[in-house]
């Protein structure tokens, strides 16, 4: 299992793109994790072609999350695109996706390819995949996801402070990311992760890494440097490519 970090940036950050990754197995199978608005520049600068990415899976539909989809669907209807698209998330979330995947034909009403909405649930398979999901604590429903491929497994956690669930989910996980938008604790009832939140994970799990992402830009310099004592915690920076067979890493 091949993982590409898109973005790691925080909603509004002027240093990275918003947070998503692409998940790519041995057979080639792309997932796309969410695609915030930065997210198809980043993809068109890695090349490839317009069909290689399979589906999507939204965390949820915050704009930073999401608005990048009427820009990827248009361009992959501007250079012909065949190959039907899986695009999963939260049903009562759907709407939103659906007006921005209009906006990028209009004003026509049909792109040249096949988009399958389906539902996020608890536990679904996909070619091989076994998919697993979590409500993080988040102002805005998030579904975190696991996936287990290749005889890997991936944790997730789109935005939102930890659960027990989701605490759950990323249990022996191989690599996992946790939102982290601060390196000071945060209130309990917060909507988003912290440094001694995510240091206490990484050491009560024992997890083999554990990549902190979507921070606030301000806080990324003592993030960094908090996790340099912690050998596998770490600040997750835009372009990180890991392969989970072969434990490479580098920067795309």
């Amino acid at each position: 299992m091949k993982i590409d970090v898109l973005g790691c940036g925080s909603a509004f950050s002027l240093q990275q793109n918003t947070s998503a990754i692409r998940v790519i197995d041995n057979e080639n199978r792309q997932l796309l994790i969410d695609c915030g608005p930065t997210i198809p520049r980043a993809l068109w600068q890695r090349g490839g072609d317009v069909n290689d990415i399979d589906a999507i899976y939204f965390t949820h539909v915050h704009p930073d999350h999401c608005t990048g989809l009427t820009a990827l669907l248009n361009y992959w209807k501007s250079f012909q695109r065949r190959k039907p698209l899986i695009i999963w998330s939260l049903r009562e979330q759907r709407p939103v996706l659906i007006k921005l995947a209009s906006l990028a034909n209009w004003p026509a009403n049909d792109l040249c390819f096949d988009i399958e909405w389906r539902d996020s649930e608890a536990e679904w398979q996909w070619q091989g995949w076994h998919m697993r999901t979590a409500f993080t604590h988040h102002e805005l429903p998030n579904l975190a996801l696991r996936i287990e491929a290749d005889g890997h497994t991936l944790f997730y956690s789109g935005d939102g402070r930890p659960t027990p669930e989701s605490i759950a989910l990323m249990h022996n996980a191989c690599l996992a990311f946790q939102e982290c938008a601060s390196a000071t604790a945060l209130p309990n009832d917060a909507s988003h992760g912290d440094f001694p939140g995510c240091l206490a994970l990484f050491e009560q799990l024992r997890l083999p890494r554990l990549g902190l992402y979507h921070c606030n830009d301000a806080a990324l310099p003592a993030i960094e440097q908090a996790c340099t004592p912690y050998p596998g915690l770490f600040l997750s920076h835009d372009g990180f490519a890991t392969d989970l067979s072969s434990r490479a890493e580098g920067k795309v």
